[in-house]
């Protein structure tokens, strides 16, 4: 059966990018009837760290508060924005429209040999929102794929999916698509203030309801340590302002894993270094694991999580804690 024309959903968004983000906006909402909805920055990679070079405005169109237009801006000169802006000047950037199975979607532009910016699906872990970009050889503009969930409603976007969607473009500027060889930090967005989160990550009682350290406990003095098969490990946390340490102690060496909080418009974002020392196939599957732990504790924390990826956290967390069980103590 042929595939085509794809089952294509309503318009969800469209995305203009220029020089004046303000001033385009304000002559959508003054002149055209628009309306406000919120003000997003980004950074996808070419600001220093707790920077942005990305700014949105999103206004929803008139009449019709369930579909929106994304007003883009760069905020950084050499960023993909501007990058972008100077090469194509401005305009529209991108039509976005609903799908139910991306995933058929995907694989059967791929099979057609339609050409893509990226090789796979973005995907936010925590509200389940998944986008691809069509490229623009054959419209003139890029046309993008959205798979959205309960979650992930109508007018919301992820920063963590907007920076990798950005960043998929760069061979359309002479550029190849940078890409580390291994993870170096996982990061989530997450309901609430950067004290709360805080707070819960700093209680060694609650590891087991979003780690794979699952038989964490507390001794008679009052010292927190982890039951293993073979010698339990005395566990540490420190906090210092935003920053949550975890150390489990080895005779003289030590595992460290740092949890950096900061607040973010929507509530925080937690951002966690890959352990030193952890490279290759190890980073690899040490990343999986502390996104599959970030997605439990966004749940543990309010946040609404779709069920299929809570799942699959819980089911991968569970295999994760009896690899850890085994390992020797001290």
């Amino acid at each position: 059966m042929n595939p085509f024309p794809l089952s294509l959903g309503r318009l969800d968004h469209y995305t203009l990018l220029v020089a004046d983000a303000e001033a385009c906006s304000r002559f959508h909402m003054d002149v055209l009837g628009f309306g406000w909805v919120r003000e997003q920055k980004v950074n996808a990679g070419s600001a220093p760290e707790g920077e942005f070079d990305m700014l949105n405005h999103v206004l929803h169109l008139p009449g019709d508060p369930s579909r929106v237009v994304v007003v883009t801006q760069s905020l950084k000169e050499g960023s993909v924005f501007s990058k972008y802006l100077n090469a194509h000047g401005p305009g529209i950037h991108h039509v976005a429209y609903a799908v139910d199975d991306l995933a058929g979607a995907f694989r059967h532009l791929e099979e057609a040999g339609i050409p893509l910016t990226s090789n796979r699906i973005v995907h936010d872990p925590l509200s389940g929102l998944r986008q691809v970009f069509i490229s623009r050889e054959k419209t003139g503009y890029f046309i993008e794929l959205i798979e959205r969930t309960e979650v992930a409603e109508e007018g919301v976007f992820k920063e963590g999916n907007m920076a990798e969607l950005a960043n998929s473009m760069l061979s359309y500027l002479g550029e190849e698509e940078v890409q580390e060889a291994t993870p170096t930090r996982v990061e989530a967005e997450l309901p609430g203030t950067v004290g709360d989160v805080v707070s819960f990550l700093s209680n060694p009682g609650n590891l087991p309801q979003w780690t794979a350290h699952q038989t964490v406990m507390q001794d008679a003095n009052g010292q927190w340590f982890e039951r293993r098969l073979v010698g339990d490990v005395p566990l540490s946390i420190g906090v210092d302002e935003s920053r949550v340490t975890f150390k489990w102690s080895f005779d003289g060496r030590a595992f460290v894993v740092d949890f950096d909080v900061s607040a973010i418009e929507s509530g925080v974002r937690v951002s966690v270094p890959l352990p030193e020392g952890v490279t290759g196939d190890r980073a690899i599957r040490t990343a999986s694991v502390i996104t599959s732990e970030l997605i439990l504790l966004a749940a543990s924390v309010g946040a609404e999580v779709e069920s299929e990826t809570l799942l699959r956290a819980r089911e991968d967390i569970g295999r994760f804690h009896l690899e850890v069980y085994a390992r020797p103590g001290a």
